[in-house]
């Protein structure tokens, strides 16, 4: 919902489109870091208590969001609040599904599951752009606070499943996993166009501590104590693929969500309804085939309507691409994100079952919170990535094009390339800081250099989805009848 609200939030809270990117970023990275540790405490402190906790947590981060004065505030009470309550729920939702359905019931239950997912896309962008538009974007997070009181009321009529007996909960993994993650993400957040940030260290001690958390937990195993996450989940193929399969289409997702809000804000001038309307044939279109998507297994199995799904989906970014220009309109939007959107909603209506039959019932909790945390990591890694190719196409476009031209001659062109890189980054808002005469000049320049970067981007989003589709080639062939 915040995507469509870039703008505004870039003007209201004094920040940059890198400080919003960092903040959306960071939700994703806080989700994927805990809940791993979150589905863990649900089989040791039992389903319903880490559920509704969640939701006590949530709802403090949304008022807090809500009433936020600057970056920082909306940080601690979105980016971070927000997601340890998110971390706390996702998991466990798909453990009640998991636990209470079995068969075409749950085929069916986890179709309804994406599409509720689905119809929050859809609707979540045109909710926030409306409120943003002709209100405030804070009214969006008012209505999650309504929303966590009807959950709160509700929760007398969620069945509790007891804790795990003498289960331990295995803090070393928690850190050692989290860690990976965040030092991951953060490192990809800090390349720099001039490389002078040690981004790269920060990723290799991402990957080193993902590497100990493995070699950890399987000492952990081994010794007979409870581990964070059973190892021998990634013996099953329906588990490791489809999870490896989720991380690469999700990463595209988070590009999406993140890249064409920022191109029509800064490019079309596009209010933030209008950008929530520009992303409607994808949130419709991603809805209503996370509902219908399960009607494809009278004909096919779930691997090959997942791969069906990857393929329209490459179809869609390639359109993007194809259409991109600097006189494109909402319209030219609409056939990409169409066919973007059938083939998210068929592949969200197969992913997450197929994934989860490769777990045994007493796995239930950690392969939930693993599939999640993935989830979460793949949308933190893919809005941190993307949105970094955005900005250094965009820095190097406009850097090339300004060396080469000859805008306001008195004033060195270090200077004026340094002042349009932080115009571009508040969204073209505030004094540009060059004669008024050569502003047309400069906004035609950033305007082109944006579409080149897009174009860029829409490329390493089909690399991105053809890793995925080769991947696929080893899900397991198996109907959802015998799931």
């Amino acid at each position: 919902m915040m995507n469509v609200s870039i703008s505004a939030l870039v003007a209201d809270l004094d920040t940059t489109v890198n400080g919003v990117q960092g903040a959306i970023t960071l939700y994703a990275v806080v989700i994927a870091a805990l809940t791993l540790s979150a589905a863990k405490l649900a089989d040791i402190w039992g389903i319903k208590r880490v559920f509704v906790g969640g939701v006590a947590i949530y709802g403090i981060g949304t008022t807090m969001a809500a009433m936020s004065i600057n970056l920082p505030m909306l940080v601690l009470g979105w980016s971070i609040l927000e997601g340890v309550g998110a971390a706390m729920m996702m998991p466990t939702t798909i453990n009640y599904i998991t636990r209470t359905y079995s068969g075409k019931d749950k085929v069916l239950a986890f179709g309804l599951w994406g599409g509720i997912g689905g119809a929050g896309a859809a609707f979540g962008p045109i909710v926030g752009g409306f409120f943003t538009s002709y209100y405030t974007w804070r009214l969006g997070f008012l209505m999650e606070v309504v929303i966590v009181l009807v959950i709160v009321a509700l929760q007398k009529y969620l069945r509790e499943y007891p804790p795990v007996e003498g289960m331990r909960f295995d803090i070393l993994g928690a850190l050692l996993s989290g860690s990976a993650m965040v030092f991951s993400t953060l490192g990809v957040l800090m390349i720099d166009p001039l490389g002078q940030t040690p981004a790269g260290a920060v990723i290799g001690l991402g990957v080193g501590l993902f590497v100990l958390f493995l070699l950890y937990e399987r000492r952990r195993m081994r010794a007979g104590k409870d581990p964070l996450i059973d190892l021998n989940l990634f013996k099953s193929r329906a588990f490791t693929i489809g999870n490896l399969v989720s991380l690469f289409f999700q990463m595209t997702l988070a590009g999406v969500m993140f890249t064409i809000p920022v191109y029509v804000q800064l490019v079309m001038r596009y209010s933030a309804i209008a950008t929530g309307i520009t992303l409607m044939p994808l949130s419709i279109s991603m809805f209503i085939f996370s509902l219908l998507g399960n009607k494809l297994l009278k004909v096919m199995t779930p691997k090959r309507a997942i791969q069906l799904g990857i393929v329209l989906t490459m179809l869609g970014i390639f359109l993007l691409w194809r259409n991109m220009a600097l006189d494109m309109s909402l319209l030219d939007f609409a056939p990409g994100l169409t066919f973007y959107g059938i083939g998210l909603g068929i592949i969200f209506s197969q992913i997450t079952d197929l994934s989860m039959s490769g777990a045994k019932p007493s796995q239930y909790s950690e392969a939930s919170g693993f599939f999640n945390s993935q989830k979460q990591y793949a949308y933190s890694l893919g809005t941190a990535l993307i949105g970094i190719i955005l900005v250094l196409g965009l820095i190097g476009g406009i850097t090339n094009t300004i060396y080469e031209s000859g805008i306001a001659p008195d004033i060195p062109k270090e200077v004026i390339k340094d002042r349009v890189i932080e115009w571009v980054k508040m969204i073209k808002q505030g004094d540009l800081q060059i004669p008024p005469e050569y502003v047309p000049i400069v906004d035609k320049i950033t305007d082109l250099a944006a579409v080149d970067a897009m174009k860029a981007v829409m490329i390493f989003m089909i690399i991105v989805l053809v890793i995925g589709l080769i991947i696929s080639i080893w899900l397991p062939s198996v109907h959802a009848k015998k799931q």
